[in-house]
């Protein structure tokens, strides 16, 4: 008995068959693959200085601080991370920062600065004009917070030229308000006193207060940038010719102080030198004078204790003799003719030698 092969049942279950069975079960797999792997990729970490803006087909929805988040994959939702509101970002003004020269073959460049002047006056952004109708180059680096990070990611591209444009205006009006010694550092000496510090302080906290209030400005048009400026770091410098200046009247001023410095020394040396000749010589005239009045007292002693004695005419004689002898020793000495008035009121010319 013969036994009859279905070969439709053989074409079923053939090798091609089997083939393309597993095939399909292995692209079955990778698409669930993918799509899981899809699925995971709207899980997302936020650092701890960091926050989050979910974009929903382009439309801003939420906010998320650190920590998990889980969004809709892509292209359904995206998610920008930014800097946390606490944390600081640093951002140079390139039109400020810019510290390449000009060629020097242009004629109209002015080689008298930090950076060369240029006729055109777009290129001479970094120079501002002071209160005193001088001219000083500013260089400038901002830190700024994210406080609002949705108009901060919608602005995107926007905000460095918006923020730059807008602080350069708030310089121009700070610097016109002030001198040029309120704005650089003239004196290195007083450069650390407390009053000049406060007084670069002060310019620097104007000048992050006029450009928030421009931001703030921004904000009330509905065209915030979502950020505020916490600090402002300045250099102020001269014109060249100018610095050539600034050193020789310092030199000059230190030279100047030498000199009054030295004067005075010599003058409070001097003024100790003459008191002290000055006592010396007032002390020699009190010792001479006490030795005269001494030797008078001691020659004149004898003649006043004989007139404390009884006034007897003896006693008068003996006076009178006396005085004659002290008298007659005393015109010894004179060198010329002596006018006498006695008490008795005559008056007597006593001999002497001519002068």
């Amino acid at each position: 008995m013969t036994r009859t092969v279905d070969k439709s049942d053989d074409a079923l279950h053939g090798p091609w068959v089997e083939s393309a069975e597993w095939a399909f079960r292995f692209l079955f797999f990778l698409v669930g693959l993918v799509a899981l792997g899809w699925m995971c990729s709207g899980v997302h970490r936020i650092p701890a200085d960091s926050q989050a803006v979910v974009f929903r087909f382009s439309k801003p929805v939420r906010t998320q601080g650190p920590g998990l988040l889980i969004a809709w994959p892509s292209p359904i939702e995206q998610v920008v991370v930014l800097a946390s509101p606490a944390r600081q970002i640093e951002f140079h003004l390139p039109r400020l920062n810019d510290d390449t020269d000009i060629d020097g073959s242009d004629p109209d460049a002015i080689a008298l600065y930090g950076a060369s002047v240029n006729g055109d006056p777009r290129w001479n952004t970094a120079f501002f004009v002071t209160g005193d109708s001088s001219v000083v180059h500013l260089q400038a680096t901002l830190f700024y917070q994210i406080t609002d990070p949705i108009a901060y990611v919608v602005s995107g591209e926007h905000v460095a030229p918006a923020l730059e444009r807008l602080f350069i205006a708030s310089a121009v009006d700070t610097l016109a308000g002030r001198e040029l010694d309120t704005v650089l550092v003239a004196r290195p000496e007083t450069a650390a006193q407390p009053a000049e510090t406060a007084q670069r302080e002060r310019l620097r906290n104007d000048l992050a207060r006029a450009a928030n209030q421009r931001l703030d400005a921004l904000t009330l048009q509905h065209a915030g940038l979502g950020i505020r400026i916490s600090r402002v770091d300045i250099t102020a410098s001269i014109p060249r010719g100018a610095k050539v200046a600034f050193d020789h009247v310092l030199a000059v001023t230190q030279d100047v102080q030498k000199n009054i410095a030295m004067a005075r020394t010599q003058a409070e040396l001097k003024a100790q030198a003459t008191n002290q000749e000055r006592d010396r010589i007032l002390s020699e005239a009190t010792a001479h004078a006490d030795e005269i009045v001494n030797s008078a007292k001691a020659q004149t002693a004898s003649i006043e204790a004989l007139g404390a004695q009884s006034q007897d005419a003896s006693h008068a004689m003996l006076m009178q003799r006396l005085y004659n002898d002290r008298i007659g020793a005393l015109f010894k000495h004179v060198g010329h003719i002596e006018t006498v008035d006695p008490s008795g009121g005559v008056h007597a010319i006593l001999p002497g030698d001519a002068p």
